[in-house]
């Protein structure tokens, strides 16, 4: 009788795991697709200067959703789960739905529920000794769904990437995506600058003449894009090292890819002098440093091909300061005078932030609110619609808790990234470059607004996804 039993349940197990294989099979397919897909949107989100106006938010919000959408739909279908399960990331979850709901908090009216206690919660004091009482927490609630909108887009982007990115090839073609698109813009903002006319998508400049923006308006904003770009470039050089290196450990030979990579890295560090930026130049080498140093901890030939490789791009490095960074080295002259303008800027924000610091002055508020605040020696005659300083920004408009709940997301995923990196092997390249562009966003975000452009930030949560991805799926084969 048991032998009829076993009998009986080995065509249904066969069969459960054809059907199991069939379905994986076609969730990989899926996963293929969709990774071309976020190439496709990544390429384009710069286009329209960087996607840095509401409307284009609105667009990139729904292309994002309808991708996540058809993406479940279709693991519905195959009664596929995620690769990567939820529930493996769920404290950063929970701190990220938490700033999201704050958004929402701030931006609901809750002037209509009256209270002495809703009243003081609405009310500012402001720098000139009146106070300022609205309607909401934010004082532009129009401005905080938009941010919450962007929030919720970077989101739904992340857990895409983390699933399409669950295995190596995968990987590896998105990588190598990443730097055509840096590439093909860098070439872009060259020709705009020296064979265009200095011109933006053909239309007359309206600021930053004489520096290379491609489809930005600001030159420090596609600095940071070129930026991510060289750190993944010089990631990509480095693994093919990494990969050799697997082998019997002996100094590999030159392979072909390698003279690719260098030239890719040649044109985007030549874009990016010709931006003129200084922090955007300064950040990129520092994050390209980090890559070169994480790699040199990985291999074990270590020393001597960065001693042979440091004087040819050195000398490389001085031919493209040479033709296409003078405008940068005369700017970096003007150091001082600008430093000031921005301690005196970062001065009254901060002591904005210290009038509100729990509450905040509502996501995507900040030029309403400093309006409020602002006073000499801070220049009149500009609207300062930004913080320079992202992280003074997020503080200002969503207070010290909540506005310190992304820079701690971003840092827990750098830091288990890096960690034990030295030992990876597959997965090398996905956790080296997404630490590396985090150095960069680190760095930028000190003095500038680079990740509060949209298309920087799309690029920036793609690459941080696809090294949480890689981090986590050493096992996945779909």
């Amino acid at each position: 009788m048991s032998g009829i039993e076993v009998t009986a349940t080995r065509p249904a197990s066969r069969g459960t795991r054809m059907e199991t294989r069939a379905g994986a099979s076609r969730q990989s397919t899926f996963n293929e697709i969709l990774a071309r897909a976020l190439l496709v949107f990544v390429a384009l989100t710069p286009i329209p200067l960087g996607s840095n106006r509401p409307f284009f938010w609105a667009v990139n919000a729904l292309a994002v959703g309808l991708l996540g959408l058809i993406y479940v739909v279709a693991l519905r279908q195959t009664r596929e789960p995620f690769r990567i399960g939820l529930e493996r990331m769920w404290p950063s979850i929970v701190l990220y739905g938490g700033v999201a709901l704050y958004l929402v908090i701030q931006a609901l009216p809750l002037a209509q529920f009256g209270g002495p206690a809703i009243a003081a919660l609405l009310t500012v004091p402001t720098a000139a000794g009146g106070v300022v009482t609205g309607q909401a927490i934010s004082l532009a609630p129009s401005s905080t769904w938009l941010m919450l909108l962007r929030w919720a887009t970077y989101g739904v982007l992340f857990l895409l990437v983390v699933q399409v990115a669950s295995r190596t090839h995968r990987r590896e073609l998105l990588l190598n995506g990443i730097v055509a698109i840096v590439v093909a813009y860098a070439i872009f903002g060259l020709a705009s600058l020296l064979q265009l006319g200095d011109t933006l998508l053909s239309m007359p400049k309206w600021a930053y003449e004489g520096s290379a923006t491609a489809t930005f308006v600001n030159r420090n904003s596609f600095a940071t894009f070129l930026s991510f770009g060289a750190v993944v470039t010089v990631t990509m050089l480095m693994g093919t090292f990494v990969r050799q290196d697997e082998g019997d450990g002996r100094r590999p030979a030159i392979d072909p890819i390698v003279l690719i990579y260098l030239l890719a890295l040649a044109l985007i560090l030549a874009a990016l002098f010709a931006t003129q930026s200084r922090m955007g130049a300064v950040s990129g080498i520092v994050g390209c440093l980090v890559v070169a140093i994480m790699a040199q901890r990985r291999l074990r030939w270590r020393l001597g091909w960065f001693l042979l490789l440091l004087p040819v791009a050195l000398a490389a490095l001085a031919a493209i300061i040479y033709f296409y960074g003078q405008g940068l080295v005369e700017r970096l002259g003007s150091q001082e005078s600008t430093a000031d303008v921005r301690l005196d800027l970062y001065a009254q924000v901060i002591e904005m932030i210290g009038v509100r610091p729990l509450l905040g002055y509502g996501g995507g508020a900040f030029e309403q609110a400093f309006q409020l605040f602002h006073h000499l020696p801070v220049s009149p005659d500009l609207v300062w619609d930004r913080a320079h300083n992202t992280y003074l920004a997020l503080w200002s408009e969503l207070g010290i808790v909540a506005g310190s709940i992304p820079v701690l997301l971003v840092g827990m995923a750098a830091a288990k990234l890096a960690w034990n990196s030295s030992r990876a092997s597959s997965d090398w390249t996905g956790r080296v470059a997404a630490v590396g562009v985090v150095v960069v966003a680190a760095i930028h975000s000190l003095a500038d607004f680079s990740l509060e452009i949209q298309a920087n930030t799309i690029l920036f949560v793609l690459l941080l996804g696809l090294g949480t991805s890689a981090a986590m799926s050493k096992r996945s084969h779909t």
